[in-house]
């Protein structure tokens, strides 16, 4: 019951997080104390005491160029922390290596509604990729590479890998294309006006988070997989046999097969 408890309050604070963009904005507040730092020691009378007036046209030039530089920074800072990201939508079919998508995913991490889901698929395929390298390992220790054995161990870990990438591709074209602002004027209208119109304009969005959710929840189910059959192929050595995967070498087949329909 705790923990049920728990982990609904988790999901409420990141829920809340997420949607106050809370990094974005600390590093905007971050810059306008820098900005207004640099003013004080530029202007006031106990720092450099700049001013335009100053009999010394050095002086003078120095506090119009800082006034310009310090402007410029504050117009350039603000637009660059508050813009969008610029889209960047991927075809997931040829998409093959963790560093065409990771760079998109991360550009939405600190987006409303949709920050925890990118933040999530850059950690699956991070952690995919670090499962693959160890089972590499571990396959290239027991089999020798290009027999029958290692072909269909080494073959399945990359076509895992490669399909929980697909799948990073597909959420990051959902993340890049849901319409944040139209999702949010959508739920103010339906806590002003609760009709079976605004229900349903919300449960469209609704739809495209849970679709997003439903592929992350199918990557966890391939790592959990790739996980059970790293600890069985470590556990070779001490007398498991190759009997034992069969099951977990099934489950992992019917899972790739299972996200072709995701596209």
């Amino acid at each position: 019951m705790f923990l049920q408890a728990f982990g609904k309050y988790n999901r409420i604070v990141k829920n809340l997080v997420d949607w106050l963009n809370v990094k974005r904005y600390l590093r905007l507040f971050a810059l306008y104390i820098a900005i207004a730092v640099a003013v004080v020691l530029l202007y006031a009378p106990w720092g450099l005491a700049l001013r335009p007036t100053d009999y010394s046209l050095l002086r003078a030039g120095l506090s119009i160029i800082g006034a310009i530089a310090l402007a410029g920074t504050f117009g350039a800072g603000t637009y660059l922390a508050l813009k969008d990201p610029d889209e960047h939508l991927l075809a997931p079919a040829e998409v093959v290596d963790e560093d065409e998508v990771i760079p998109v995913l991360r550009d939405y991490v600190e987006t409303p509604y949709v920050g925890g889901i990118a933040a999530d698929v850059i950690e699956q395929v991070q952690s995919s990729d670090r499962k693959r390298r160890r089972l590499q390992k571990y396959i290239g220790q027991q089999f020798s590479e290009g027999s029958i054995t290692w072909d269909r161990f080494a073959g399945l870990v990359d076509q895992a890998h490669h399909t929980i990438i697909r799948n990073a591709a597909l959420v990051a074209n959902n993340v890049q294309t849901f319409d944040r602002e139209g999702y949010a004027k959508d739920l103010a209208d339906l806590r002003r006006r609760d009709n079976e119109l605004q229900r349903q304009q919300v449960a469209v969005y609704e739809q495209s988070l849970a679709h997003m959710r439903e592929i992350i929840a199918a990557n966890e189910r391939m790592l959990l997989e790739l996980g059970k059959l790293e600890l069985e192929l470590s556990k070779l050595n001490a007398g498991s046999t190759l009997e034992s995967n069969e099951g977990t070498i099934d489950e992992l087949t019917r899972l790739i097969e299972e996200t072709k329909y995701y596209g």
